[in-house]
């Protein structure tokens, strides 16, 4: 009879218990266009993506420059050569310092079950409460900064001055507990073409879940 009253009680834990939702990676995300520049960014344009020679992993470097095309094609934009690309896109990305922080968690249930503390005797025993119930508890966490920024430049000025003309700049950070930045880029490209060529006028913030098809299909790439 004990054992069936103890079953009882766990099957009611499992009932109660709020179910985990599927996690969020947020970012922010602001961009920038030149009120002067003529129509920036015509849809059909061709592009050319310009690498970085110098960056530390030249094959991280590649896999984001294959990721950028994969997400201009989709844009309907198409990808040229030096020479004949109307715009050049410029990317550059890093990972901060590891901070320490304290975190606080809150959570509410409308009812559920528990331990009764430890009587005299020592003994304890369950019980259900019907009444809403908050708790929270503080735990350390080392967190991270990542973040992406993106440069779309006028393909002719450049060619015929070597001159930067800026047409729109793509700003996408986030922070979180995860150091691989592969990982994170693959949301942080999400975000940033979801508001792609717009003049946010702030940061917007980006909310993407693991499941989300987007960062789906960019994982498939190597």
């Amino acid at each position: 009879m004990k054992k069936l009253f103890i079953g009882c009680w766990i099957i009611i834990a499992f009932l109660v218990l709020p179910g985990c939702g599927p996690a969020l990676f947020q970012v922010q995300v602001n961009g920038y266009t030149d009120p002067s520049a003529p129509a920036p960014l015509n849809p059909g344009a061709t592009f050319f993506i310009m690498e970085n020679q110098e960056a530390k992993n030249p094959l991280l470097e590649k896999e984001i420059n294959l990721k950028i095309a994969r997400l201009l094609t989709a844009q309907g934009f198409q990808i040229t050569t030096f020479e004949k690309a109307a715009y050049y896109l410029l990317f550059s990305y890093g990972l901060g310092p590891a901070q320490n922080v304290s975190v606080t968690v809150s959570d509410y249930y409308p009812f559920g079950w528990g331990f009764a503390p430890e009587t005299a005797n020592s003994l304890s025993y369950p019980y259900f409460f019907a009444v809403p119930y908050w708790a929270s508890y503080s735990f350390a966490e080392t967190i991270y900064d990542r973040w992406l920024l993106i440069n779309v430049v006028d393909g002719k000025t450049y060619r015929d001055h070597r001159k930067f003309l800026t047409l729109w700049v793509g700003e996408a950070r986030s922070t979180g507990a995860s150091a691989d930045l592969r990982v994170a880029m693959n949301y942080l490209l999400t975000a940033t073409f979801a508001q792609w060529g717009k003049n946010t006028g702030k940061a917007v913030p980006v909310n993407l879940t693991m499941e989300d098809i987007r960062v789906k299909e960019l994982e498939k790439l190597p």
